[in-house]
């Protein structure tokens, strides 16, 4: 069973952005913030999408579970 997280980032949407998550949805919600959301199967899967992330050096904002 996965969970629907929501992830906030500190940048605008790129093509990079597009790319390196291609298999969770991107919205721009500003010109400094974007939401991925996406289904997370577990915890090692969560860490490992957070690090890719971090390995981009874009700052995570919010990370949450959706209902």
């Amino acid at each position: 069973m996965s969970t629907r997280y929501e992830i906030r980032i500190a940048c605008a949407l790129s093509e990079t952005i597009r790319t390196a998550f291609s298999e969770l949805r991107a919205v721009e919600l500003s010109p400094t913030s974007t939401l991925l959301t996406g289904d997370i199967r577990d915890q090692s899967e969560l860490h490992g999408l957070l690090a890719r992330i971090a390995d981009l050096g874009i700052d995570i904002t919010e990370v949450r579970t959706q209902p």
